[in-house]
């Protein structure tokens, strides 16, 4: 087994090579030039773009769906097993316990594990970080040892709020860290993702059901009620048709810690324009809230507003399960026909597609934003404090107290959903 060093090192000289790849290739430059454009980047320093290249290189897709580390493997046969490392990699919240002579010894906050996080700089360089603060970090694993790719803040251990916040948003972005090194958490993740699929088929009698962004938010709570209860009613007023079907960007959490809960919070009904939503549930990954799904199914029969985006989003966003392109797959025979146009591609089965554009869902441990936050002590802390400052001055914007609406999108109140224990 390789040393720490000479991991190290291994690792230091893959990144490199990556970097030199994305530089060079004609491909991968001119998908980040547009990945550039699209989001409407400005680089003005070098720490600025070494940041943007690599978050791009690790985190996200070229326009085709493929991962940025994808194609780099298929292109280069040197490195797969940092690749995997890599492409395994999540940014979370860690709370250091101990600070050692090469390494902190840390509690993971969303899985509730204690890590040895070796870091990729040396120690002399981190001397700001102390005991008990909070680092919010990129970290991947290599050889059953946790490395440190990058820090981006540290947090002080009085600013609890902030970190445990940022943690939330993180494992929302990245569920599989919700159970990261805890096959305990794993199991209750997957036996409450069966338990939503079980209820929702009995509630609904299929496995999605289509209303408006005004109106789901009641259809959630509405569920939710039956979830508990068992008790069936009309629930015929809370289906609502949009005129016409679209697709628009839509920010559902803003990068700010306080936006990001007040949206969480604020509902799909508090946003300005009226769209299609869906509740989807998939019996592996529990119940997924999806906007535009109407408008996505019928993309395929008939010329929307934003056809091309939407279909392409779909598609390429890890926050759709496969299932979803399952379902619209089965029901048009044009199916690829008009995915291979718009992605430019030449997929002919449903497992290719899937294979290069849904590769985070191989396996059946991603679960739905739903699912990861009602099963989740650390949003029940997050509500502890908050209920502490609501105390503490009345003049402080509360984000939730126990009567409020659950911020895990149920609809109930907090008290009777995931602070219910």
């Amino acid at each position: 087994m390789a040393s720490v060093v000479e991991s190290l090192s291994y690792i230091s000289k893959t990144m490199e090579d990556i970097l030199d790849f994305v530089a060079q290739d004609e491909t991968l430059s001119n998908d980040f030039r547009q990945y550039l454009e699209i989001n409407e980047i400005e680089i003005e320093t070098e720490r600025e773009f070494n940041n943007v290249i690599i978050q791009y290189m690790l985190d996200m897709k070229m326009q085709n769906g493929l991962r940025v580390l994808e194609y780099y493997r298929r292109n280069n046969k040197s490195y797969d097993e940092i690749i995997d490392a890599l492409q395994n990699s999540f940014c979370g919240v860690f709370k250091v316990e101990k600070v050692l002579s090469n390494a902190f010894e840390v509690k993971c906050l969303t899985s509730n594990v204690d890590l040895t996080l070796i870091p990729m700089v040396k120690m002399s360089h981190l001397k700001q970080i102390g005991k008990y603060d909070y680092i919010q970090a990129r970290i991947f694993e290599l050889n059953n040892t946790q490395y440190i790719l990058e820090i981006y803040d540290v947090i002080s251990e009085f600013n609890v709020y902030k970190a445990t916040a940022n943690a939330i948003r993180y494992m929302l972005q990245n569920p599989k860290s919700a159970y990261y090194k805890n096959d305990e958490k794993k199991q209750i993740l997957e036996k409450s993702a069966n338990e939503f699929w079980e209820k929702f088929n009995d509630c609904f009698g299929a496995n999605f059901v289509v209303t408006t962004n005004k109106k789901v938010d009641k259809l959630i709570e509405y569920f939710n009620n039956f979830r508990l209860d068992g008790q069936k009613k009309s629930y015929e007023d809370l289906i609502e048709k949009v005129e016409v079907n679209r697709f628009l960007k839509i920010d559902e959490f803003e990068s700010d810690e306080e936006n990001f809960m007040q949206n969480a919070i604020g509902g799909f009904s508090s946003h300005k324009e009226t769209y299609d939503v869906a509740l989807w549930v998939d019996k592996k990954r529990g119940l997924y809230i999806i906007p535009f799904f109407e408008s996505f199914v019928k993309s395929f029969k008939e010329d929307i507003d934003g056809k091309n985006e939407c279909i392409k989003e779909f598609l390429t966003s890890d926050k759709i399960p496969p299932s979803v392109i399952k379902y619209v797959c089965e029901n048009n025979e044009n199916f690829f026909d008009i995915v291979n146009e718009i992605l430019k591609t030449d997929f002919s089965t449903l497992e290719e597609l899937l294979f290069n554009t849904k590769a985070v869902f191989v396996d059946s441990g991603v679960f739905s934003p739903v699912v990861v936050l009602f099963n989740s002590e650390l949003f029940s802390t997050l509500i502890g404090i908050e209920e502490k400052e609501e105390k503490k001055s009345e003049e402080k914007p509360v984000v939730a107290g126990r009567n409020d609406l659950c911020p895990c999108g149920s609809g109930l109140k907090y008290k009777k959903c995931c602070g219910k224990n």
